[in-house]
């Protein structure tokens, strides 16, 4: 005869059964998988954007350019993309540009006195930025500090320094360029970020 006793063990059994599959099929598998997959779901009107990702990159990234700069490649990009920034905004005397590549006030105040005063041969590209001699000095999730040589060809002349970047609002920014090696950029590193003005 089945009991009413046994019922509840029978639920209770298939509950536990149930929970256990779906942990299992939830657990994170140490074989490559396929990518995360991104959903978007659009309307006149409305528009939805689903993600889907997997643990491990919540925790290990904070977004494609908030990424721990690894390689000399990560480090061209980043130094290519603030200073094409950096001349693009004191080409154009745009103060919102310059906000985009720096977190330290003195560097914005730096860009804005240069506005209309930095001659410029040609209006800066993205190709026209060279760097060489690039070498990390230190990196990690908050401050990055790159020795390299700089030179563009919508300016004639060249130079070299350590570059120090600080994640500000999700992104690398510069806080500080050094002209030596061994100048106190370390600093750059443990300072307070004060909102720009």
């Amino acid at each position: 005869m089945f009991t009413t006793e046994m019922f509840g063990r029978l639920v209770a059994g298939l509950i536990v059964i149930g929970l256990a599959f779906g942990v299992w099929i939830l657990w994170p598998r140490a074989e490559d998988g396929p990518p995360p997959t991104t959903q978007v779901v659009a309307s006149s009107t409305t528009s939805l954007a689903t993600t889907t990702t997997t643990q491990e990159e919540i925790t290990t990234t904070a977004g494609p350019t908030a990424a721990v700069i690894e390689t000399v490649e990560q480090a061209a990009d980043l130094l290519r993309e603030f200073w094409f920034g950096w001349f693009e905004g004191i080409y154009n005397q745009d103060e919102d540009r310059i906000k985009d590549v720096v977190a330290s006030q003195a560097q914005l105040d730096a860009a804005r006195s240069a506005f209309g005063n930095m001659t410029f041969s040609e209006e800066p590209t993205v190709e026209g930025v060279h760097l060489t001699d690039i070498e990390i000095l230190q990196t990690d999730s908050s401050c990055t500090a790159i020795w390299a040589t700089l030179s563009v060809d919508f300016r004639t002349g060249s130079s070299a320094g350590v570059h120090v970047f600080r994640i500000s609002d999700g992104n690398w920014k510069s806080v500080h360029t050094w002209v030596n090696r061994n100048d106190l950029w370390e600093q750059d590193c443990d300072a307070q970020l004060e909102p720009l003005s």
